[in-house]
């Protein structure tokens, strides 16, 4: 059902920056702060749709730690979000059965440490439905998960309020006209007030210094470039990147575009030969050279609302983007043994898509995570024996064409550490891919149906291990992040 917006514009400026600092939130920080409290602030705002401008008291609560050390990732908790908004606001409304309200609410904040202030957006805050009665305020109440912000020095971080931006979406109760209307409401606070919300207490370190650690609070938004990732050899294979079709889900927020956040680790593993009943294991492990969270949006789903964050890498070996070569011996149709190392090269990016609830479960406090990375690939074999005789296949062995390889990791984040796989923290990768026939086998005759016969087809599990990564202004697993083992 197409919907209609009673006005077109949107808060693109302070939306860019939301998108921004929601990035930081799914960077890893450096431990957990301890000790909270909850503040409860109410505030005055101006809100305004295209029916008008009406005045609204909104009430902000978060859970804040008491204190935290420098470099501890400060997680605001429990975020609420409560107004009441005047009828005249709503506009035209759907006539017929009860109006149902629902949508998403992103609140600016300011994070100010020793003069120095962030811009962090508390976006994708959920609003629950709920009915509309004609000529009567209408309460809204939103609640989320927010981003991390690290204190990179000493001193107090201070959390202060801005301008709000609700998404609202009105509906029939029932039935399927008239269409939905999209109520886009910015709030913008009385200036004649503190918006302040809380604060954390950041002390001096016991040694007084953070090595390589900059003055201020770090949300994400100026990420350092990598000298590393400037040159990762990635080729032809690409493609225009945008949001994903999710089949009755509709789009709250987004897609918007941040500067990428540059990461390394390293990844080892297994890829099966289906035909000989074998495996080829990567031993030596691959570098991984990403940039992290260029694109994101916010979904609304029958099942609560998603957040869909994009990122992007490549694979460095001596310049090249592949994986370290590895040596495999089979025995080729069940009695010969045949010996070659193996070179999987990628023709394009890594492309990294990750789904997460925007809400973490109300039980458990944690959020589900899904990622994909997938991959245009190529092999390459070459220094081949047939039981212990050098067999001479040139230097062009290859996949005719590239392949697809598709790897997925479930976890989840929130309370204690990371379950499963996450990108940040790492994990198993499952996934498979189908061999295409080989081309270029052979000095001085023609393998190309050998080596076809003998490992092209479809259904080649792969099971790769990533390690925690290393993420530009996060010391954990810096400067040289932890290298996996193969397992099967």
């Amino acid at each position: 059902m197409r919907m209609k917006s009673i006005r077109s514009r949107r808060w693109g400026q302070v939306g860019a920056v939301g998108g921004m600092a929601l990035l930081a939130g799914l960077m890893p920080g450096t431990g957990v702060a301890s000790g909270t409290h909850v503040v409860e602030t109410r505030l005055g705002y101006s809100c305004t749709t295209a029916s008008g401008e009406h005045g609204a008291d909104v009430t902000v609560s978060v859970e804040l730690p008491v204190s935290s050390p420098v470099g501890v990732a400060v997680q605001p908790e429990q975020v609420r979000i409560g107004l009441a908004l005047a009828p005249e606001l709503l506009g035209e409304l759907p006539e017929g059965e009860t109006p149902v309200l629902s949508g998403a609410a992103s609140l600016q904040t300011t994070v100010t440490q020793n003069g120095v202030s962030t811009d962090v957006m508390w976006q994708a805050l959920e609003i629950p439905e709920s009915g509309v009665v004609a000529d009567r305020d209408t309460d809204i109440k939103a609640s989320g998960a927010v981003p991390t912000v690290t204190p990179r020095s000493s001193g107090a971080m201070v959390f202060a309020a801005g301008k709000l931006q609700l998404d609202l979406v009105v509906r029939p109760s029932g039935g399927e006209t008239p269409e939905p209307v999209v109520v886009p409401v910015s709030c913008t606070a009385d200036a004649d007030q503190s918006a302040e919300l809380g604060t954390v207490r950041v002390p001096v370190p016991s040694d007084g210094t953070v090595p390589g650690a900059p003055d201020g609070p770090d949300a994400g938004t100026t990420p350092q470039e990598d000298a590393r990732n400037a040159d990762a050899g990635v080729a032809a294979d690409t493609k225009e990147v945008t949001a994903p079709d999710l089949p009755g889900c509709k789009i709250l927020y987004g897609p918007v575009t941040a500067p990428p956040r540059p990461a390394q680790g390293y990844m080892a593993g297994y890829a099966n030969v289906k035909k000989q009943k074998a495996a080829t294991k990567f031993q030596d492990p691959a570098h991984l050279l990403l940039q992290l969270n260029s694109m994101l949006a916010v979904y609304s789903c029958p099942t609560g609302s998603l957040t869909w964050v994009h990122s992007e890498g490549t694979m460095d070996y001596r310049g090249k983007a592949q994986m370290p070569p590895a040596r495999s011996t089979f025995l080729t149709f069940g009695f010969m043994p045949t010996t070659a190392t193996v070179e999987m090269s990628l023709t394009g990016p890594v492309y990294i898509d990750t789904f997460n609830d925007g809400a973490p479960d109300p039980v458990t406090g944690r959020r589900k995570e899904s990622t994909t990375a997938t991959a245009q690939v190529k092999l390459r074999l070459y220094d081949v024996s047939v039981n212990g005789t050098p067999l001479d296949v040139g230097p062009n062995c290859r996949t005719a064409r590239s392949m697809e390889l598709a790897l997925v990791g479930k976890g989840s984040t929130g309370a204690g550490p990371d379950e499963g796989y996450t990108v940040k923290s790492g994990g198993p990768l499952l996934g498979s891919a189908d061999v295409p026939p080989f081309t270029g086998c052979g000095a001085t005759e023609d393998l190309d149906n050998v080596f076809t016969a003998a490992v092209s087809g479809p259904a080649n599990y792969t099971k790769m291990m990533q390690g925690p990564l290393c993420v530009d202004g996060v010391p954990a697993h810096c400067p040289e992040p932890p290298r996996p083992k193969p397992e099967r």
